[in-house]
């Protein structure tokens, strides 16, 4: 019989693996074990090869097997907790990640391994001090540093994650994907003219970055630095098909394509991907739980809303009035602040008008969901969707037995958790309803709430703001990631038709200032012809709106609160009744408002409207007089009128849970 030398068996596997041959590998460390069955390096050497191969079944068995000969070899514990967490067993995992930081304190791979499982379970600060350990163990690796960087965004710290980040480009320049991840943390920093060029840089390294295309597709829009923007989006939207066609999770964010032309049935799909990419993420934690619903032992409802937006936010600025005025007798109302963005006076606001304010700042994903569970909600309320620090993943753990999506963010959220979308049937006619996962209940008018602002006495004139005393002044206070090329262009067509006339837009960032002042001298505009306002107080911005003449809307992404403001102020909106939902908020508002006739079909109606109204002083001043009439009539300004719609909705939620009824679309006016 021929006689192994194991030692020799196990040099070769070594120098296989070092050559990229982990199948080679596996063959001699087999023979290895052969004649050293006892041996744990060779077990823990012949893990690493099968988890290379994919094999990670034979890997967990070879690991486990080595550490019944060796149970106090703490590599071999990372390995297998490798392995483990890799299966998505965190909690195993866990385990054998502590065990091997009891055996050797100074393993950097054991405290890197435990921060991950951390990390995964939303655990970001303690995170974060195991990754700084692994840090002091093993300087500048740059998985540690990017792990680090993201539980440091996690935890709001965007200018802590800024600097990791700006190191790992300085020790790894030629790295696509570092580059990538620096201009997300610029970009959510809203510094967009260095994220583009951050995004440029990784995309010049690195065609094969996954998700690079929609995040530069982004900060193009926020930049309106429209040359290669359409050739951005199509691409994203053509790799969005595909990865969907195949299966995969989808790269861009559902949010990103309101302010594309992407139809209903690709949105639809887009928000189902990253709903299930979210689920994922959630799926042992929600089967840990296991929540189970005990039956109502209180006559009034028990309603909580969840949103990381109770500060001074444009959801809260709509919000607030509607949270005043509703009924006490018949509900509860529980508020969750999620998110870490900083409190402020709006939040002691909604602090003093629910019934329990419940601050999740500095609570994990488990302690978040085990708190509202506890709280025995009939319904949970989102108002966040796709929006910024989404509270998705804490309704896929499922704490409330009934749960549904209203205002924040409009459209679909293609999530099993969720079981109703509130809105509205101009917000979403029957053809869009069809691409809604959600039941759909209709509110009888809009969906949008509004509250009644406070609006600064002293009148500026329009000296004061650099407009001229007799031009025709159109405004857009929108950001300028909703701006289209096409919508603007139109816009730049009414500066031509109507000599002296201005647009007036917000004040941006200087790329994007500087992009929308070049588009118009291309055209031969005068630059001074398009006037940005600087950053005032709410009170003061919506008293300086009165000195406008037209409100336009954006054309894919609609104005929202930003439409609010402008008809409190006594300005006319023009907007267009888009294909999808984010291209119908304006039509909502307006409808409600009694000025239905504002949201118009197409562009070239858009524009006819503009120009009869520019030249037509009586009808615009016969609709700001109706304006200021329909304050005090129309639906769109009676909070009170939309608190008992929702209210009615809210009931019969519950009452068809509670009598084990199918999940069906319904109107509140119905049920009232």
């Amino acid at each position: 019989m021929e006689q192994i030398d194991p030692q020799a068996q196990f040099e070769g596997g070594n120098n296989a693996l070092a050559q990229g041959r982990p199948g080679d590998a596996v063959a001699c460390y087999r023979k290895a074990l052969e004649a050293a069955p006892n041996v744990v390096e060779i077990h823990h050497n012949l893990t690493a090869a099968l988890a290379q191969l994919g094999r990670s079944g034979e890997a967990v068995e070879v690991a486990k097997l080595g550490l019944t000969h060796r149970p106090d070899y703490a590599p071999l514990h990372v390995a297998l907790a490798n392995l483990l967490d890799h299966e998505g067993d965190r909690e195993a995992a866990r385990r054998h990640y502590t065990e091997a930081l009891r055996l050797d304190g100074n393993s950097a791979a054991a405290w890197s391994g435990l921060a991950g499982v951390l990390m995964a379970d939303g655990s970001y600060e303690n995170a974060s001090h195991n990754y700084r350990k692994a840090l002091s163990l093993n300087k500048n690796n740059p998985v540690s540093m990017n792990n680090l960087a993201i539980c440091q965004l996690n935890l709001g710290r965007q200018h802590d994650a800024l600097a990791l980040y700006r190191d790992l480009v300085v020790l790894n320049p030629d790295l696509g994907g570092v580059h990538n991840n620096l201009g997300q943390v610029l970009q959510g920093l809203g510094r967009h003219d260095e994220a583009v060029d951050a995004f440029r840089q990784a995309l010049a390294l690195d065609q094969t970055i996954d998700n690079l295309a929609p995040f530069l597709m982004q900060s193009l829009m926020y930049q309106c630095a429209w040359d290669d923007l359409g050739e951005i989006k199509d691409r994203v939207l053509a790799e969005t098909r595909r990865r969907l066609a195949d299966n995969q999770p989808i790269t861009v964010q559902p949010f990103s394509l309101a302010g594309t032309d992407a139809p209903a049935d690709l949105r639809l799909a887009a928000a189902r991907s990253y709903s299930a990419y979210c689920g994922a993420n959630v799926t042992a934690l929600r089967d840990r739980l296991a929540f189970t619903y005990a039956p109502a032992t209180s006559a009034r409802l028990r309603i909580g809303y969840i949103s990381p937006d109770f500060r001074s936010h444009s959801v809260a600025t709509a919000f607030k009035d509607l949270i005043a005025g509703h009924d006490r007798d018949g509900f509860e109302w529980f508020a969750y602040a999620i998110g870490r963005e900083q409190r402020d006076g709006t939040t002691d606001y909604f602090q003093a008008q629910f019934d329990h304010f419940n601050d999740f700042k500095d609570l994990d994903l488990e302690q978040s969901a085990r708190h509202i569970h506890g709280d025995r909600l009939d319904l949970l309320v989102d108002l966040s969707g796709f929006t910024r620090h989404s509270a998705l993943e804490i309704l896929e753990t499922r704490p409330a037995p009934v749960q549904a999506h209203y205002l924040g963010y409009g459209a679909t959220l293609g999530a099993d958790c969720v079981q109703y979308l509130v809105t509205d049937a101009v917000h979403t006619p029957p053809e869009l309803a069809a691409y809604c996962s959600e039941a759909v209940v209709y509110l009888p008018d809009s969906f949008m709430a509004t509250s009644r602002p406070e609006i600064a006495a002293a009148l500026p004139d329009r000296a004061s703001q650099g407009l001229p005393e007799d031009g025709f002044v159109f405004a857009n206070f929108n950001a300028h990631y909703k701006f289209d090329p096409e919508t603007f262009a139109l816009w730049l067509d009414l500066l031509e038709e109507l000599p002296g006339s201005v647009l007036w837009l917000l004040r941006g960032g200087d790329g994007a200032m500087a992009n929308l002042r070049a588009t118009a001298a291309a055209r031969g505009i005068a630059i001074e012809r398009l006037i940005f306002a600087p950053r005032a107080s709410h009170p003061e911005h919506l008293a300086r709106q009165s000195l406008a003449d037209l409100s336009l809307d954006c054309r894919h992404h609609a104005g929202g609160v930003s439409t609010l403001d402008a008809l409190w102020s006594g300005l006319p909106v023009l907007s267009i009744a888009g294909d999808n939902q984010s291209a119908r908020t304006g039509a909502s508002i307006l409808g409600a408002a009694g000025l239905g006739e504002l949201a118009v079909a197409s562009l070239a109606d858009y524009r006819a409207m503009a120009l009869h109204l520019a030249h037509d002083p009586s009808a615009l001043a016969d609709l700001k007089a109706r304006l200021r009439t329909n304050m005090a009539t129309a639906p769109l300004f009676d909070t009170a009128r939309l608190a008992r719609h929702l209210e009615a909705a809210y009931r019969e939620m519950v009452r068809r849970y509670r009598a084990g009824e199918a999940i069906g679309s319904f109107s509140a006016a119905q049920v009232l």
